[in-house]
């Protein structure tokens, strides 16, 4: 048996193997002379992350517990639903009750098959009530399948590279992130200072009004709630195409959902979603006078699309206007 996609070259089918045949679990004790190894315990690592919560360096404090080399795996056997585990990238002391376990082949390959379904279906065969423990002696007698070294370095490699890209990725966002909170505080700062406000009305205008022909749910835009971005097509199976006009949307507008701005249905229209339609109760405005994405920073702030709803009207499902919209002051 073997996967259906695999890469170029390998075509022998994977074999059943105990996971003790490709694995063994290191159960030597720290001692006196590792005092400056740092030392890993359960709320040092982020549950199904992989990763380590703190800096090496506020690592070093003195307890005893396993010694472990870089490129071994801990695996949290206490509560394993909780996904405590982590490639060692550097020597120390495993503290409490963790598995320290050494690839017999590949590393990287070992580390996502204990991420895989049927390793944590296994490991959650548990002993213990209050404390809930991996057994051992099952899930080392347990099969899994494996293909030839070769391959498994070739797919353990991949992966670790793909986990490194979206750590990156992520570490991106969070800096971002921390940017536009700093951003907001000095604006929000100076504007209260100088009792900063102006009227959307200075800087949103309605476009021109291009009819679109539609002919498949594709050529249709949504915006997403809670600003979420923008989506093509959409989801609603009772949508009749032909009940409704639509009109051309293009990149740099401002969009928003009548009904549903006051949910963060608010967003820019990028290059991907250019001269896609939507109806009159998903409206773009024009921007000018102003840098496009220092507004929609201002305006995807809850405290502005939230506040919305005050001003939305109707009875059964209520719409926020465009007219009524251009009218808000914000700071």
């Amino acid at each position: 048996m073997y996967p259906k996609v695999r890469f170029r070259g390998f075509d022998e089918p994977w074999k059943n193997k105990k996971f003790l045949t490709f694995s063994s679990k290191i159960t030597k004790n720290s001692t006196s002379d590792d005092i400056d190894f740092p030392r890993i315990e359960f709320e040092n690592i982020v549950s199904g992350e992989g990763k380590l919560a703190q800096n090496r360096s506020k690592l070093n404090h003195i307890k005893s517990g396993i010694k472990f080399d870089k490129g071994d795996i801990l695996f949290g056997k206490l509560r394993p639903y909780l996904k405590n585990w982590w490639l060692a990238e550097f020597p120390g002391v495993a503290v409490g009750d963790f598995w320290v376990i050494r690839a017999k082949d590949n590393r990287y390959f070992l580390y996502y098959l204990i991420q895989a379904p049927l390793f944590e279906k296994v490991s959650n065969y548990t002993t213990g009530t209050k404390m809930p423990r991996s057994d051992w002696n099952y899930v080392s007698n347990t099969f899994f399948k494996l293909p030839k070294i070769d391959e498994q370095e070739k797919i353990g490699r991949i992966l670790d590279k793909v986990d490194s890209l979206l750590s990156l990725q992520q570490r991106k966002l969070e800096l971002i992130s921390a940017l536009e909170k700093g951003l907001g505080q000095i604006i929000k700062q100076q504007n209260n200072k100088y009792g900063i406000t102006f009227s959307l009305n200075n800087f949103l205008e309605i476009p021109p009004q291009i009819q679109a022909r539609i002919k498949n749910k594709n050529q249709l835009l949504t915006v997403k709630l809670n600003l979420q971005g923008l989506a093509r097509g959409v989801q609603r199976d009772t949508l009749s195409l032909g009940s409704t006009k639509y009109f051309i949307r293009h990149t740099g507008e401002l969009i928003f959902g009548k009904q549903n701005i006051f949910n963060g249905s608010i967003a820019l229209i990028t290059k991907e979603f250019d001269g896609l339609a939507t109806s009159n109760d998903v409206p773009s405005l024009k921007i000018s006078n102003i840098n496009p994405q220092f507004l929609f920073y201002l305006l995807k702030n809850p405290d502005f699309w939230k506040h919305t709803e005050l001003i939305a009207t109707g009875t059964g499902s209520k719409r926020v206007h465009i007219h009524d919209l251009l009218k808000l002051h914000i700071k």
